[in-house]
C-alpha cells in the first residue's frame, strides 16, 4: 500500500440503516476505509463528487440484484483523487483525478474502488461531469456497440431518452454514425434530448408507439431499440423493429420487466439481448479500458457533452433521489462532496 499522508479516522457519509423506499437515510459520521487495509487491487479515493443513479433507489429499497449488508453507504458512481493504492495497482499516481464505479459507498467523503473499475479524468473535465460520466457512457457504449451491434447508417430508438443513460445513448449513437430517435413520456424533455443530438423526439407513454412515430412524421422502422423502461413500453418498441432488429434491455424504470411475445421475435428474426454493464469491468478489463479510450477521445472531440441537471450537497442526496425516481430530471444529477468547514485532509 502506498499513501501520501496521515488521513482522518472518520468521514461523513449517507447511511442506510434499514431497507425500504423512500428511506429516512441521513448523513452520519462513520469510520473511514483504512488505507492500511487495502487489498492489492484496490484504490482509496477522496471523493469530490458522486453521480446519482436510478439503481441506487433499488439498492436502498433492497430490491437490486446486488444486495448490501446493513448498515451501508449507497451510491455507485464517483470521481475524486487517488489517496492510496494497493500493492498490485500500477500506473496511478497519488493525487491523480479518477472516476469510477463501486457496488456501494460513493455517497461519502472516501471510498474504496477496484482498479479495474476506474478511469482517469481528462484535463478540462469538471468534477460534476466526471461524476456522471462513467456509468451512463460506459453503459451506453457497451449496450449499443457490443450488445446491440449498432452500425453507421442504422436507426436507433432510445426509450427513456431524457435520463442520464438515455442522453448518453443519444450521443454515443450519433458518434457511432446512427440516426437517433429519442422517446420520453414527458414533452418537456424534448429540448434536452434534441440538444443531446437526437434527430427526432417523440413524447409517448402508452398505446401504439409505431403509430405515434408515424403521426409525428418519424419513420417508424428502427434497427436497434435501447430499452431502459421495460413494462408495456418494451413490447411497443419491439414492434417498431425492422427485420433482424435488436432490442437491448438495460433496465426497468417502469418497475416492471416486460412480457414479450415469442411469435413476434420469430417472424422478424429479432435479437433480444441484455446489457448489465457492471460485470464487464472486472471480467473484461482490457475491453473496458479500450472503451474508455474511445469515450474520452469522443469527449475531447466534443461528440459527448454530459448534461448536468442539478448539483446537490451530500445532505440533499436523499431528496434528489426521490425526485430522480419520479422522473423529475432531464440529465444527470450529482452530489458535490465538500470538505466540512474547519476540517483538513
Amino acid at each position: 500500500m502506498t499513501a501520501a499522508q496521515t488521513l482522518p479516522n472518520t468521514m461523513r457519509a449517507l447511511l442506510v440503516r434499514e431497507t425500504g423506499w423512500p428511506n429516512r437515510m441521513q448523513v452520519a459520521e462513520v469510520p473511514r476505509p483504512a488505507a492500511q487495509a487495502l487489498d492489492a487491487d484496490s484504490v482509496l479515493v477522496r471523493v469530490r463528487a458522486a453521480g446519482l443513479n436510478f439503481a441506487d433507489t433499488l439498492s436502498i429499497a433492497g430490491s437490486y440484484q446486488e444486495k448490501q449488508q446493513l448498515p451501508f453507504v449507497p451510491g455507485a458512481e464517483l470521481c475524486g483523487e487517488v489517496a492510496a493504492v494497493g500493492a498490485g495497482v500500477q500506473g496511478l499516481q497519488l493525487g491523480e483525478r479518477v472516476m469510477g464505479q463501486v457496488g456501494a459507498g460513493a455517497y461519502a467523503e472516501w471510498a474504496v474502488v477496484h482498479k479495474d473499475r476506474l478511469a482517469r479524468v481528462p484535463a478540462g473535465m469538471p468534477d460534476t461531469q466526471a461524476a456522471g460520466f462513467y456509468i451512463p457512457y460506459g453503459t451506453a457504449l457497451c449496450a449499443l456497440r457490443e450488445r446491440g451491434r449498432l452500425a453507421a447508417g442504422e436507426t436507433l430508438l432510445v426509450l427513456g431518452a431524457a435520463g442520464a443513460v438515455g442522453l448518453a445513448a443519444v450521443q454515443v449513437g450519433k458518434a457511432l454514425g446512427a440516426r437517433v430517435i429519442g422517446v420520453s413520456r414527458s414533452p418537456a424533455k424534448r429540448e434536452a434530448v434534441m440538444q443531446a443530438g437526437a434527430d427526432a423526439f417523440v413524447a409517448w407513454s402508452s398505446g401504439d408507439l409505431k403509430d405515434a412515430l408515424g403521426k409525428a412524421g418519424v419513420d417508424p422502422g428502427v434497427d436497434v431499440v435501447l430499452d431502459m423502461v421495460g413494462g408495456d413500453a418494451s413490447a411497443a418498441a419491439m414492434r417498431c423493429l425492422n427485420f433482424e432488429g435488436r432490442l437491448v434491455v438495460v433496465g426497468f424504470t417502469s418497475g416492471q420487466a416486460p412480457a414479450l411475445r415469442a411469435n413476434h421475435i420469430l417472424v422478424k428474426n429479432i435479437d433480444i439481448v441484455g446489457c448489465y454493464w457492471g460485470p464487464y469491468q472486472q471480467l473484461r478489463p482490457v475491453q473496458t479500458r479500450r472503451a474508455f479510450d474511445t469515450l474520452l477521445a469522443w469527449y475531447g472531440a466534443g461528440l459527448l457533452r454530459p448534461q448536468i441537471a442539478d448539483s446537490v450537497p451530500l445532505e440533499g442526496v436523499a431528496h434528489a433521489l426521490e425526485q430522480l425516481a419520479c422522473g423529475a430530471y432531464a440529465g444527470k444529477v450529482v452530489a458535490q462532496i465538500s470538505i466540512p468547514s474547519g476540517a483538513s485532509e
